[in-house]
């Protein structure tokens, strides 16, 4: 099989292999062709970053490394892993290999979402303490929900034990499936001041007396949020559009999004949008099904 066949991520490891173990001077292979010039350029690639790919259709190449993997310690401090569900242990295996032997930074984790409460779990039994990225999402289903009620007890144990470890480090958390009523309810324990990205589920309470609260809340939890993408349904769109009219909690957010297995559009009118554009101070772009921004 030629190199170029291999995925990237496994291309960047043997190259980083040989150059290891022979001393290779890179610079000849850079300027070969664009491609192995951006790689080889790309420190990043050598000092920080593997990222672990499983495609649903199985490579056997991958699969190969997934096995390998589980009994070396990677010299990174990022970790990616997207995985059809019959090689998750092999992935949790890492993770945890990982997270036993290495203070991470930067944690992904694209995985299927019937496998998101035991990433989840292997979090809270390995906490890290200086976490700047977290990321646990499925990238072919953004608008799964994880239960606010099945998994109520994990989830404040993980924020309790590891997110909560990561206070004064995090500044991105793609958490898409979270339920964002079990993080906001601690609001008086733990806020985030450095994440400028979040992406989290809007789950809250029913009663339209209590949504001024809840992001009170929510903007106490995270106080300097540039760009929010809430994972919406139908059952709390009233939450989300009180959000959406609350000019006392503005200038906060600057980016909106929203995403949903329903489409926003049959529940958010252009209209809507455009009437919190121009009254929301510092808010200059919504994307929820229409893409609203403000060019003044």
């Amino acid at each position: 099989m030629q190199l170029l066949q291999l995925p990237f991520e496994l291309q960047l490891l043997i190259l980083n292999h040989i150059k290891k173990d022979n001393h290779l001077d890179l610079a000849p292979l850079a300027h070969t062709c664009m491609y192995y010039f951006t790689m080889v350029a790309d420190r990043f690639n050598w000092t920080n970053t593997v990222t672990i790919l499983q495609p649903s259709r199985i490579h056997s190449s991958s699969l190969n490394y997934l096995m390998n993997a589980r009994s070396i310690t990677l010299i990174t401090k990022r970790l990616q892993a997207v995985s059809d569900i019959s090689t998750f242990p092999l992935i949790l295996n890492i993770l945890e290999k990982q997270q036993s032997n290495n203070n991470l930074q930067d944690i992904q984790m694209l995985v299927p979402t019937k496998a998101h409460h035991k990433i989840y779990q292997t979090l809270t039994n390995f906490p890290q303490t200086k976490l700047k990225q977290l990321t646990v999402r499925d990238p072919t289903d953004g608008g799964y929900i994880m239960s606010p009620i099945k998994y109520h007890l994990l989830l404040s144990q993980f924020i309790t034990t590891t997110l909560s470890k990561s206070q004064s480090t995090l500044d991105q958390l793609d958490l898409s499936s979270f339920p964002s009523n079990i993080l906001v309810s601690q609001y008086n324990n733990y806020q985030f001041p450095l994440v400028k990205s979040l992406k989290i589920a809007l789950v809250g309470c029913q009663d339209q007396h209590h949504f001024h609260h809840y992001w009170r809340q929510f903007k106490s939890t995270f106080p300097n949020l540039q760009d929010l993408t809430l994972t919406v349904t139908k059952q709390h769109i009233s939450l989300f559009k009180f959000l959406l009219q609350d000019i006392s909690l503005f200038p906060w957010i600057k980016r909106l999004s929203v995403s949903s297995r329903e489409t926003p559009k049959e529940y958010l009118s252009r209209e809507e949008l455009r009437s919190s554009m121009s009254g929301l101070n510092g808010l200059y772009r919504i994307t929820a099904g229409w893409d609203m921004i403000d060019l003044s």
